[in-house]
């Protein structure tokens, strides 16, 4: 059976385009870059052509041997009408949840720009992506374009799902200049503070991140110099950051960190730790796939290149920012090992390469040839971390795994199978890179190995 290419209309700027959405086929992929009226964004993630009906023509019949063209969601009344009739259906099969277990789809307005925070279902990423919304995972939130021609769509369909849609006022601009990154490079005091930090050898994520939070919190207080701001007011930047704004313990930790270090390292002042503490960390068991899971989606026919990614992810547990680092120069087929350079914390390690691995990626080599990095983008450098993501969320859709899965998940889902088959704890963590065991650890608690051996007491009672 042939797959299904969607049409989806949108503007960029003032012109009209349509996007070209199908679940991922080398066979499609390759025919619609040999068109030359066929184009691809990296800003939108996807092929498209100019919005003209002789050009619809011409794709459907140049294609007519690889896909079918469908053009059922180019129409906003067609995609209303049509969603209608499945929750029509899907009420009446008993697919809507009933008024005790009901799904919460915020729908924020921010910016000039419309977001849907909402729990994962396959089957509304599905509806989502054909609707032409784009999935940010930094921020695990839709972004919906065209948002006052699409919100009644969307409200429709997800009260028939039986979810509580509820649309929210847009931010002040206070709250809307946090949500953004800040520009700090015409600051000359935290260009002072970015050379003391990389003098210090901190990491280029670290410098950007405290970089950004100082000058967010100089923002917060109008541009007022760091040292005249006080310990009460930076606590009360804190309490907004943390109530206004809901962030996390761990994005509060980095506030925390990026001013200690700041006084620290550029001037003579003490802090009083009662006024700033750090947050309590909320330690969560990590998220992790099952082997039936993981073995699905190694299985999935997609481009050679996204499966060495998924295949090395699972079979090293290395970061996603280690793999995009990667160099051809790292792999060293002859010792079947992988060198990874200046990982986290710019520590540097060696992993193991399973036979497996070691065909797929030499197979992958000769084919497209990299010249530096063992994964490069299609205009060379880096591969970007997001790139990542997307092969991941797509392949998991493609294997019918209803989880939102993250490349993170396969280095957790590799340390726990490890743990279960009997390594040795102190051997895994040197695979991961931890400084220390207690980090490994947490793999202990969601290991199957031990807990499968234990005798309940309630075996031992003549019951």
């Amino acid at each position: 059976m042939k797959p299904t290419i969607y049409l989806n209309r949108f503007k960029h700027g003032n012109t009209a385009l349509i996007k070209l959405f199908y679940y991922e086929n080398d066979t499609i992929e390759k025919a619609l870059q040999a068109l030359s009226y066929v184009y691809y964004s990296h800003h939108y993630r996807c092929y498209y052509i100019r919005d003209r009906q002789e050009l619809i023509n011409k794709l459907r019949y140049e294609l007519r041997a690889y896909a079918y063209i469908s053009d059922k969601y180019i129409n906003p009344e067609a995609l209303q009408e049509m969603f209608r009739q499945r929750s029509i259906a899907n009420f009446q099969t008993g697919e809507i949840k009933n008024n005790n277990n009901v799904s919460l789809v915020r729908c924020i307005h921010a910016n000039n720009r419309c977001y849907l925070q909402l729990p994962h279902k396959q089957k509304w990423s599905i509806f989502l992506n054909e609707l032409g919304c784009k999935y940010e995972a930094k921020r695990r939130v839709w972004l919906v374009p065209e948002p006052e021609k699409k919100i009644g769509t969307l409200k429709r369909y997800f009260n028939n799902q039986g979810c509580q849609f509820k649309e929210e006022a847009r931010h002040d601009d206070k709250k809307s200049q946090h949500l953004k990154r800040q520009d700090y490079k015409q600051d000359k005091e935290i260009q002072d503070y970015i050379k003391i930090l990389t003098l210090q050898g901190a990491g280029k994520r670290t410098i950007e991140n405290y970089a950004c939070q100082i000058k967010k919190l100089k923002d917060y207080y109008e541009g007022k110099s760091v040292i005249e701001i006080s310990d009460e007011e930076i606590r009360d930047y804190l309490f907004f950051l943390r109530e206004e704004l809901s962030y996390s313990w761990s994005a509060q930790n980095i506030v925390v960190s990026a001013v200690k270090r700041y006084m620290l390292s550029l001037t003579e002042r003490e802090i009083n730790e009662l006024l700033i503490p750090r947050p309590v960390a909320k330690r969560s068991l990590p998220k992790v796939l099952e082997k039936q899971e993981v073995e699905a989606i190694l299985r999935q026919n997609i481009f050679i290149k996204h499966k060495c990614m998924l295949y090395i992810l699972y079979a090293t547990g290395i970061r996603s920012g280690e793999l995009i680092n990667l160099k051809v120069e790292d792999v060293k087929f002859d010792a079947n090992l992988i060198e990874i350079k200046q990982g986290k914390g710019d520590k540097s390690r060696i992993v193991s390469m399973p036979d497996k691995l070691k065909q797929l990626l030499l197979e992958y080599l000769r084919k497209e040839q990299p010249s530096i990095y063992v994964f490069e983008g299609q205009n060379g450098g880096k591969y970007s971390p997001t790139s990542v993501q997307r092969v991941v969320k797509n392949t998991v859709l493609k294997a019918g795994i209803d989880k939102r899965v993250t490349p993170h998940m396969l280095r957790h889902s590799f340390a726990t199978h490890l743990h279960d088959s009997g390594m040795d704890i102190r051997n895994i963590q040197k695979l991961l890179g931890h400084s220390s065991t207690k980090t490994t650890e947490i793999y202990t608690y969601i290991s199957k190995r031990d807990i499968s051996k234990l005798k309940s007491p309630l075996d031992d009672l003549d019951v």
